[in-house]
């Protein structure tokens, strides 16, 4: 739900403040909020896309997300761009190392 609020962020579908409080409650209960919160380590950015393109979400090899456009306004985004989702997390992963 993390990276999903901050892409929707990222996107300008919402303001970076909503994806923050988000984060900070889903924290504040106890929730993962980081990548190297994953069990069992991270797979690389191309294992990433290739995890993804395999979920039931995909139609005809587009990305389908669920996003938001702010708390409380999430929605069915069909055919995500694979290399913004790349370049997010490119990023995000980035920040994550160790």
């Amino acid at each position: 739900m993390v990276l999903a609020f901050a892409f929707s962020a990222r996107l300008g579908l919402m303001p970076a403040a909503d994806a923050d409080r988000v984060t900070a409650h889903l924290a504040a209960v106890g929730l993962p909020i980081h990548l190297n919160d994953v069990s069992g380590g991270l797979p690389g950015l191309d294992r990433l896309m290739d995890l993804m393109a395999q979920d039931k979400k995909v139609r005809r090899g587009r990305l389908t997300f669920i996003l938001a456009r702010g708390i409380g306004g999430a929605y069915v985004a069909p055919d995500v761009d694979p290399a913004e989702v790349r370049a997010f997390l490119a990023d995000k992963l980035a920040v994550s190392l160790p």
